[in-house]
């Protein structure tokens, strides 16, 4: 007998798989693998990540009372509200309904395949990829031929698939699966040199069979195609970021539920010898809506008769107890909306009240402050405008920037000057013409010193003309995007949250059987809704009820932003003074300056000059300032 022979002989009469496997606790944190928190430039693994762990895998949690290391805080990782040890947070997501099992058996039949993971942002979720894949990689290698284990052929190659939402995305996901690979000397023999995004692995057939030469493993991170991940024999299939992938494509070849049905069927053929399954699929996200194949599984999970799925939810400060607390209120202040759906991870309705604590928006109001028929100050004011000139009101919203003393240090307020909005229907008349609307803007322009503007230029191209003519090139018609639209409202909010507005009180009435002095503006914002398309895309609107409108919040939330691009280009207002960036301008060089750019609006009309100066100045001189 040859000694290929003898070879092969031997071979075929080893065990398929190694006895010597340990659990995946055990594989993490022992220096033989990946050794996390074996040394200093290693951390450790954070609770909750070994807790999700231990659940997965079925391992017996920890109900010690000296090992009450699980931290809970509040929304912003600020306060602390409980401590727990793994079996009491087991119960505490119970009784919360974040979890759909009720106990860690040990028991190895008792294990569900699938994992579904609702996480919130900057919630390790990528770092908990790597080290699942990991060690799904190191039980294969443990069975001495895989292919023969699951009765595949073995020319076929064995995949690891790692389904990102972009490029960017499954290089960062494949980065950290080849750092635990490269560091680990237990893969030394096995493993290959990886490129961008994929590295083939030896097992150890193929190493006694055929030397190094041959691979068949390899671990896959891809971008999401439908197309692009099919007919590969898949015996683990991660999802990362799945409600996500697509928001920004409107290929169906990259819908959430054609990447999940291309490739989750491969994992079916892996079944040991004994019959149990293998195959796993692994959906790990910060949630979105309430739509998509995402939250289709999720609320499958819940229900009784799921045994296939383990679900776990936890927010970004559950999971990584060291966030920053600054962090996490500058994102609350960037976008409230969407703050608990992407850092609590909770499920968001896409039609949400826009304001949900009107706390927000009435800490702006200022007792005592009220709307101005006409200023007799040369500083810039910023005019928002709503045009509708028949089924809708056209609203004129008019601002201005203020420095005020706030906590010891002087801050840049914007301030609401005036507000007015003109309904058709209550002038009995089927609809506004242009002319008749741009004369109302006018009247207005001529009280206040209007420096920008801009209104929606679906009726303001029909308005722009009348206004070029009379000298108003500042008021201009642009197009307002669904994501200029949502950018708009955003920054209104950040104003509101960042207590940098200004809004009057209005007169006492009675509105809806109760006493109130807020002005209709303060009235409409309150009643907006937002529809979420996106983490950072929003519709702010009227609720489709009769009687609701939005025009003054458009104008409003228009003034308001062409005032923060003004204090965002570095201009500031001090003493009378313009001081923009190296130039030192007075106001008289500077508006000199301004007019010959055809930003500058036009002074009162010589009438009201001598109709403001009886009523003020005791006679009918012109003031000298307006000379």
């Amino acid at each position: 007998m040859s000694l290929s022979d003898l070879c092969t002989n031997y071979i075929s009469s080893t065990k398929l798989k190694d006895d010597t496997e340990r659990n995946i606790i055990e594989f993490v944190e022992a220096p033989w693998g990946l050794g996390l928190g074996t040394t200093p430039s290693v951390p450790p693994l954070f609770p909750v990540q070994k807790f999700l762990l231990k659940c997965y895998y079925n391992i017996p949690l920890s109900n010690k009372s000296d090992e009450r290391k699980i931290i809970i805080k509040d929304k912003f990782n600020e306060k602390e509200r409980y401590r727990f040890n793994e079996v009491e947070y087991l119960r505490f997501l119970r009784d919360e309904g974040r979890i759909n099992i009720s106990q860690v058996t040990g028991d190895s039949s008792d294990k569900r395949e699938n994992l579904l993971l609702v996480i919130g942002r900057r919630g390790l979720k990528t770092s908990t990829i790597a080290l699942l894949v990991s060690f799904e990689i190191y039980k294969l290698l443990k069975k001495v031929s895989p292919h023969e284990y699951y009765g595949i052929m073995p020319d076929d190659e064995i995949w690891f698939m790692c389904i990102a939402s972009d490029k960017e995305q499954a290089s960062e996901t494949f980065r950290r699966i080849c750092g635990h690979l490269e560091r680990s000397d237990y893969f030394k023999k096995y493993r290959n040199t990886p490129t961008q995004y994929y590295m083939q692995l030896s097992t150890q057939r193929d190493i006694e069979k055929y030397g190094h030469d041959r691979h068949s493993l390899r671990v896959m991170a891809a971008p999401c195609s439908a197309r692009g991940i099919r007919s590969h024999n898949n015996i683990i299939v991660v999802m990362d970021e799945m409600a996500h992938f697509f928001e920004s494509e409107g290929s169906s070849n990259k819908s959430d539920k054609a990447i999940y049905e291309s490739a989750t069927p491969s994992v079916a053929k892996f079944n040991t010898p004994e019959g149990e399954h293998d195959g796993k699929v692994i959906c790990i996200s910060s949630p979105n809506d309430k739509t998509g194949k995402f939250y289709e599984l999720y609320q499958r999970s819940l229900e009784k008769s799921c045994t296939d799925w383990l679900m776990i939810q936890a927010p970004s400060w559950e999971i990584d107890y060291t966030l920053s607390s600054k962090y996490l209120r500058n994102k609350y202040i960037e976008n409230p909306v969407s703050y608990m759906s992407e850092f609590g991870a909770e499920f968001s309705d896409r039609v949400t009240a826009w304001i949900d604590n009107p706390q927000i928006l009435r800490v702006n109001i200022i007792p005592g402050l009220k709307l101005k028929k006409i200023s007799y100050e040369r500083i810039p004011h910023f005019m928002g405008i709503d045009v509708g000139l028949k089924n809708d009101g056209t609203a004129i919203a008019i601002t201005h920037i203020t420095k005020k003393l706030v906590d010891g240090m002087m801050q840049d307020l914007i301030e609401l000057d005036a507000i007015d909005v003109r309904y058709a229907a209550d002038e009995n008349k089927e609809f506004f013409k242009p002319e008749e609307i741009a004369e109302w803007i006018i009247s207005y322009a001529e009280k206040f010193y209007i420096v920008k503007g801009f209104m929606d230029q679906y009726y303001g191209l029909s308005i722009y003309p009348v206004l070029d003519d009379k000298g108003y090139k500042q008021i201009e018609p642009i197009s307002v995007s669904r994501d200029f639209n949502s950018k708009i409202y955003q920054n209104l909010m950040s104003k509101m949250l960042d207590n940098s507005l200004r809004i009057p009180e209005g007169e006492e009435r009675i509105v809806n059987n109760k006493k109130t002095n807020d002005l209709d503006l303060v009235l409409e914002l309150l009643t907006l809704k937002a529809v979420k398309h996106s983490k950072y895309l929003i519709t702010v609107s009227a609720p489709d009820t009769k009687g609701m409108h939005d025009d003054l919040s458009d104008a409003y939330a228009r003034s308001v932003w062409e005032a923060t691009q003004f204090l965002n280009k570095g201009v500031n207002l001090n003493n009378k003074k313009i001081q923009s960036a190296g130039s030192g301008q007075t106001y008289k060089k500077y508006y000199r300056k301004q007019k010959r750019n055809a930003i500058y609006t036009k002074r009162p009309s010589s009438s009201l000059q001598m109709e403001i100066a009886r009523k003020n100045f005791g006679g009918s001189r012109i003031p000298y300032r307006w000379r």
